[in-house]
């Protein structure tokens, strides 16, 4: 595109992957390309806006997300500043663009057109005209960004059918960073870029301006709600059709591009599986292997696909674990605490991302340092508290960059209802609800052992969230009492029936 061309990338595993300068643009009356997008801090959530990239194709390269707040399109006599935000996003599979998973390619935005409908401004709508563009074909990335477009124009003269240019009869744009070559009496304009990297090379930012100013423009259709009001009018009020020479595109932002391939790979990090070794394949007398890593942690990615390992997401077939905790605290920011002296679990993992799980405490009291009243489930012993069944989910804490270890936590709730554990404690019924996140460790490791350490200060549970989501903590509610939110202090650790890893990292 222009000055851009093709550039290299290094995969998950080090491979290299064609690059294009992706640079969106668009607009009809109305689109553009891109505004600048603030600087994230992880890979992870850098690759979240572009969630309805359609990664299940395999042919897609590279996902694509742009916006645009600026810019003008000049078409016949109308001027149209862009002065909304207009979003594309979708995947490349050179030159072809792949529509988003929601449908939303281009983001439907309405711009107003100076003028109205009779080329002045009065109160109310009933002369205000709206431009909206929407793709009439497919658009395609080469030397220059190609978008077929028709614009939808709206006001309640003109009926819901009221359309510049067409599926068959396009605008057809094809803009460029570099300097066009309009037939006159247009003059040739150029556009501009700038090009950078992050996450490794795994995002190219692309911030410009495209142009074209080579483009026809085709009469108005459908626009017959009223006899006075029809086709031919909206053509001589915006001068219509418009030839060559006389119409321009100016799209000003930020297109942003991420590698296919690691956002496949990123896509549902962090999660629970197994590092497994690869099948060997006899090739000319040797036993070779093809597996992208080289460790036995999946951590060493095998640039060639020459690894004796490879990764396998989700549990194995014996997927169940048990373990024991240490001391246990309840405590809410007044003060209140429940402790118990030792606790154990049991359940098991069941899928790449989830546990299920449950807790048996024991020596369990409400009061001063646990020498209160004895608390227990009822029909327990005393000093015994049985959760609700609880599902586990793993995410984020802190997704640090390497060398750095992520914090990864898993995100304790009730697979139904809203209660944790219900007891009572001295008469008194109190409840749990909500959800708490525990960090827990190893990461990046196969191992049949895992631990999750809660800490709670002062009732505040250490985190509230993960580093992308919202407030995730505990409530505490006593009869007689108000709510007030809780925070869990304890250490558990659980074996498993065979390893698995906790991975955070592609």
């Amino acid at each position: 595109m222009g000055q851009l061309g093709a550039t290299g990338r290094v995969g998950p595993h080090g491979s290299r992957t064609r690059r294009t300068a992706f640079a969106l643009a668009a607009g009809a009356l109305l689109v553009a390309l891109v505004g600048p997008t603030p600087a994230i801090a992880s890979l992870k959530q850098d690759m979240a806006r572009f969630s309805d990239c359609p990664l299940s194709d395999p042919t897609v390269t590279e996902c694509v997300y742009s916006t645009t707040s600026s810019g003008e399109f000049v078409i016949g006599k109308s001027q149209v500043p862009i002065n909304k935000t207009i979003t594309i996003q979708g995947g490349l599979n050179p030159p072809k663009i792949v529509p988003a998973l929601d449908g939303n390619t281009l983001s439907r935005t309405p711009l107003v057109i100076p003028g109205g409908l009779i080329g002045i401004e009065l109160l109310g709508n009933f002369t205000e005209v709206t431009a909206t563009a929407e793709l009439a074909g497919p658009a395609e990335l080469g030397t220059t960004v190609v978008l077929p477009l028709k614009l939808k124009l709206d006001n309640p003269l003109l009926g819901g059918g009221c359309y510049l240019g067409s599926n068959s009869e396009p605008v057809a744009l094809n803009l460029t960073y570099a300097t066009t070559n309009p037939p006159p009496p247009n003059k040739p304009i150029s556009g501009k870029a700038l090009l950078t990297t992050r996450d490794n090379g795994a995002i190219v930012s692309i911030a410009g301006t495209l142009v074209d100013n080579s483009f026809s423009a085709p009469g108005a259709n459908g626009c017959t709600l009223l006899p006075f009001i029809g086709d031919f009018a909206v053509d001589l009020k915006e001068g219509l059709p418009s030839a060559a020479g006389h119409n321009t595109a100016i799209m000003t932002g930020t297109t942003e591009e991420a590698n296919a391939q690691v956002a496949r790979a990123v896509a549902p990090l962090p999660d629970f599986g197994r590092c497994e070794k690869a099948q060997g394949i006899s090739e000319g007398g040797k036993t070779v292997y093809h597996g992208g890593y080289l460790d036995s942690t999946c951590t060493t990615g095998s640039g060639e696909m020459a690894g004796k390992f490879e990764w396998a997401s989700g549990p194995g077939p014996n997927r169940r674990f048990s373990g024991t905790s240490g001391k246990l605290t309840l405590e809410t920011p007044a003060g209140a605490q429940v402790l118990c002296s030792a606790g154990s679990n049991a359940g098991e993992y069941t899928g790449p991302k989830t546990e299920r799980l449950s807790l048996k405490l024991t020596g369990c009291a409400i009061g001063p340092k646990g020498k209160g009243a004895s608390c227990q489930t009822s029909s327990a012993s005393p000093g015994e508290i049985d959760s609700a069944p609880l599902l586990g989910t793993l995410d984020f804490i802190k997704e640090n960059e390497s060398p750095e270890v992520p914090v990864v936590g898993l995100d304790l709730r009730p697979q139904s209802g809203a209660n944790v554990a219900v007891f009572e404690c001295g008469g008194a019924t109190v409840s749990v609800s909500g959800s708490v996140i525990l960090p827990i460790s190893a990461v990046e490791k196969m191992t049949s052992t895992l631990k999750l350490a809660g800490l709670a200060v002062a009732g505040h549970q250490q985190p509230e969230a993960f580093e992308v989501g919202p407030s995730d903590t505990l409530t505490s509610t006593r009869s007689g009492g108000g709510s007030e939110q809780a925070g869990l202090t304890l250490k558990s650790s659980s074996v498993g029936e065979e390893p698995i890893e906790v991975k955070a990292e592609i």
